[in-house]
């Protein structure tokens, strides 16, 4: 998209952009006054200087490139050193600091990668709703019509511009919240499936029947674990630890 694109257009209430869409250049949408949301497509890589200024209605922005704009390692792992969830630099790539200069911004919002909305459309109907409605508490974060999930970073007000940071890792933890509770009920139900696998798949012939349920042994546990990728979320029951 052209520098200037709509330049000075006042009127414009509405912009829809189409995935596929690589750069939104300086001054595209500038003293777009009655601009209020915009959604930028995954493909966006680049929103030149100025691309939003004095929009002054602008209020909402949706990043829809979270699989870039979100640490991968985060999203895997947890809580990650100080980096968190937000990639400051694939984020500063995207955005320069005068892109929405003047605009009444206090948030961006950055979608979290479809993969999680899938694991949870994949779960029990009430163990979805009870993620869905604890999403709904978190200030740090918003489920959209589409059930995709959006994650809230403020943003710091610069001289001359602005800048986003995730204070004290408080949509980090908001987010990490979610990543646990997820990954707590996919092993509830995988720990129920694994053990109805070894239900009676051996017994001592001097017990009865009904009661010759095994457990799974410790080690076999951790690597079930291991091998799902759960491991730094949630640990294990050791019997008689």
């Amino acid at each position: 998209m052209g520098g200037g694109a709509f330049e000075g257009c006042r009127n414009l209430a509405f912009v829809q952009f189409s995935e596929g869409l690589e750069n939104i250049c300086n001054s595209a949408f500038r003293g777009c006054m009655a601009l209020r949301s915009v959604a930028v497509p995954s493909s966006v890589t680049n929103i030149g200087q100025h691309a939003f200024r004095d929009c002054t209605n602008l209020a909402k922005v949706i990043l829809l490139g979270g699989e870039r704009l979100l640490n991968r390692g985060f999203l895997d792992r947890g809580l990650s050193g100080d980096e968190g969830a937000l990639n400051i630099g694939m984020l500063k790539k995207l955005i320069n600091v005068n892109t929405f200069r003047d605009c009444p911004l206090t948030t961006v919002k950055i979608s979290i990668p479809r993969a999680l909305s899938e694991r949870m459309a994949r779960l029990p109907l009430k163990c979805k709703l009870s993620i869905e409605g604890r999403i709904r508490e978190l200030d740090r974060l918003e489920l959209a019509q589409d059930g995709a999930v959006l994650a809230n970073f403020p943003v710091r007000r610069l001289l001359g511009g602005m800048d986003f940071k995730d204070a004290d890792n408080q949509t980090a933890e908001s987010l990490h919240q979610v990543l646990r509770l997820i990954s707590f009920r996919e092993l509830k139900d995988s720990s129920i499936l694994i053990e109805l696998a070894m239900w009676k798949s051996r017994f001592d012939e001097d017990r009865a029947r009904a009661d010759c349920r095994i457990s799974i042994p410790d080690p076999a546990k951790s690597l079930i674990m291991e091998y799902s990728g759960f491991m730094d979320f949630l640990e294990p029951a050791i019997e008689g630890a």
